[in-house]
Formats: structure tokens, C-alpha cells, sequence
């Protein structure tokens, strides 16, 4: 196993990618990269992850900013709760322990936001303490190299998982160690491994049978589901509105533009808002015809937009929720997502004429839509 461990620590020294958060050891750096990197790939976080530390380059200066203002700085990585937790996070840290991240597991893991995974890779990285870690791409390298057979997905697997990462830890460098498991899982033992490029080919159980390819076994990706999210851009006197509603199936912790939710055999958690349903039938407003694709977790999402111009700003569906009016060039910052990019290309299409569908109520439009779909 030595030799293994070895061989590994050489290869990464050759081969790893120059990422910003692997040439520091400060706790608070490598925290911020394990958060955005958890339902995010390297390649998407690096930009947001430069920008968020040079917003909030130590964890007092996280603390002290507001919940509104992190959020916004978020913009583009989704799953906002990440960004929520972080900020409770240091209020904690510097609160209980003068902004320094602790040092050990069991006051670690009463952060807010940071679990047995982030406590584990932040000791490890950061303090060179002698924990190993296991996130997706370690979880694939250890079911092949261990030729570890049973569905990685169960309860009892993570146990055991873990347990062979604990044992095959390099205990003289945790924190080097963990970095070349992750990044020989990212690089090189992917879905479709690259053995030949593989540090540790030759001690690998999956290898010496040739089931690399049928390892780890794990559950398949359930069905996306098809939803549209009809976005609706209701202009006051220039201003545009957002509004924030934490009951929502999506977007519950962040300003949105005002939006349906249509789809096949959707349950009660989809539901849209039958004050909001109830004013637009009370309004004239025009549809964009084409959509933009997004994805949410296990959605497969056709986003489009509508547009009405609105002679009064006091709207009796708002007294339900968080609202504000804003410049439509702060849209983007106000609105923290990469859908509101998305959409800021379909407001510019809008104006061309050619592309809107005449001006109808809510119910008319339905109509419209059903009767095109049986015609297909």
C-alpha cells in the first residue's frame, strides 16, 4: 500500500492542475472552493470563486456582510443555500472563534453549513490533519482500485467506502494525499477511465480483472423532469419587478422576476400561485416565442419570456410576498442567476417585432398553447 501511496503522491506532484485553491493552505480559501465545488464543476466555479474571495477575502468580511449581499455574489453557481450557510458559517466562526476556522473535527462540524465531508477536507488540506475524504471522484477511485462491488449509492457503502479511504490515507501527507485522490478521480479514473495514465494501474483490483468499466455500480439518473418556467417581465415607469417567495418550489432565497411553473403530472410543490394566476388574467402581456434551455438539478427546464407594460405599481397579489422595483439593467445583479442571463438574451430578442405573439390574458394563452399542442 506504500508504494501506492507513493506512486500517487508523485504522480499528482507532475500532473495536478494549477487551480488558485490548491496553492493555498488558508482554511478559509479551501472552504470556500469545497462549498462552490459541492453540485458545481471546477471549470464552472473558478471565475465565481475568484471573485467571491476578492469580494470576501476573510471570513470577518464574509460575517459582517448580509445574507442579500452574499447571495448576489453567488451569481451563476445556483443552489443558494450553499452561499446562505457559508455566511451563517463565518458569523459562527468569527463569533466562537475569532474568525480562525477551528482546528479540530468536533468543533468543525457545529458550523453551520459545513458537514463531515467539508470539516474532513478542510482539516486535512489546510492543518495536515489525518483525515481522508470522500466526494464522487474518490468514491469511483476506491470502488475500482478496492474492486469494491456493491451499490456505492446505499447508506451502509458510504460506511465502508470511508472506511477504505481511512485506511488506504497516506498519514505522513493527508493533505496532498486527498488532493491526488480527488484529482486522479476528476482526470484520469472519470466514468470512462484513462488506465493507462493511471499512477496505481498496476495494484488495481478493477484493472487486474477488467472491470474498470463496470465500476463503481451505482444508481441511474432518474427521468429528468420537463417543466417550463414562463418568466413574466412587468415594467412600472422603467422599473422592472422582482419578488422573492420562500414557499416556491424553486428560487425560494433569491429575487426573481415573477414566474409559472407548466408541466405533465406535477405535484402540489410545482403549484403556482393562484393570487399571481388571478392578476395576470387581469393584464395584457406578450410572449416571446422561442425559449432558452436550463437545468435544475433533475430538471430539464425550457424557459421563456413575457413581457407587459403595467400602469400601476400597487398590485394587490405583493402583499404576499419580498418585492422590490429595479433598473432592468440591474436585473442581472439583483436577479443572482445564470437563468437571468439567459433571459437578459431573450429581452433583446424580444424587441424585434417578429418574435412576440400578439397580447392575451393568462386563459386565452393556455387555450392557445393547448390547441397548438394537439395539432403537432
Amino acid at each position: 500500500m506504500k508504494t501506492a501511496q507513493k506512486k500517487l503522491l508523485q504522480w499528482y506532484e507532475k500532473n495536478h492542475r494549477k487551480l488558485p485553491f490548491r496553492i493555498t493552505k488558508e482554511p478559509y480559501k479551501i472552504w470556500i472552493s469545497e462549498v462552490m465545488l459541492q453540485q458545481t464543476r471546477v471549470n464552472a466555479m473558478l471565475e465565481p470563486y475568484q471573485k467571491f474571495i476578492k469580494k470576501f477575502p476573510s471570513i470577518k468580511k464574509l460575517a459582517d456582510s448580509t445574507e442579500e449581499e452574499v447571495i448576489r455574489h453567488w451569481h451563476g453557481l445556483g443552489y443558494y443555500s450553499r452561499a446562505i450557510n457559508l455566511q451563517k458559517g463565518a458569523v459562527y466562526v468569527r463569533d466562537n472563534h475569532n474568525c480562525v476556522f477551528p482546528e479540530t473535527y468536533r468543533e468543525a462540524i457545529k458550523i453551520p453549513g459545513v458537514g463531515p465531508y467539508t470539516a474532513r477536507a478542510i482539516l486535512s488540506i489546510a492543518y495536515h490533519k489525518s483525515y481522508a475524504v470522500v466526494d464522487g471522484n474518490v468514491k469511483r477511485v476506491l470502488a475500482r482500485y478496492f474492486l469494491f462491488d456493491k451499490n456505492v449509492s446505499l447508506p451502509t457503502s458510504a460506511t465502508i467506502l470511508q472506511e477504505m479511504a481511512d485506511n488506504f490515507l497516506n498519514r505522513d501527507n493527508p493533505s496532498e494525499h486527498n488532493q491526488a485522490m480527488m484529482e486522479l478521480g476528476a482526470t484520469v479514473c472519470t466514468p470512462k477511465p484513462d488506465c493507462k495514465a493511471c499512477p496505481v494501474q498496476s495494484s488495481c483490483l478493477a484493472f487486474q480483472s477488467n472491470k474498470q468499466n463496470d465500476l463503481p455500480i451505482q444508481n441511474k439518473n432518474a427521468d429528468k423532469i420537463k417543466i417550463n418556467m414562463k418568466f413574466f417581465l412587468l415594467d412600472y415607469k422603467g422599473k422592472v419587478l422582482l419578488i422573492k417567495d420562500n414557499q416556491r418550489r424553486f428560487f425560494k432565497k433569491i429575487y426573481t422576476l415573477p414566474f409559472l411553473i407548466e408541466g405533465k403530472d406535477l405535484d402540489n410543490s410545482y403549484q403556482n400561485d393562484v393570487r399571481f394566476t388571478d392578476y395576470l388574467n387581469s393584464i395584457n402581456y406578450q410572449c416571446y416565442q422561442f425559449s432558452a434551455k436550463h437545468s435544475i438539478t433533475n430538471h430539464d427546464i425550457a424557459v421563456s419570456l413575457c413581457k407587459s407594460s403595467i400602469q400601476n405599481s400597487q398590485i394587490s397579489f405583493l402583499n404576499n410576498f419580498d418585492f422590490k422595483w429595479v433598473d432592468f439593467e440591474d436585473i442581472r445583479n439583483e436577479f443572482p442567476s445564470s437563468i437571468s442571463d439567459k433571459l437578459k438574451t431573450l429581452m433583446k430578442k424580444y424587441m424585434e417585432p417578429s418574435n412576440h405573439l400578439e397580447e392575451l390574458p393568462l386563459t386565452k394563452m393556455l387555450a392557445l398553447k393547448q390547441r397548438f399542442s394537439k395539432n403537432k
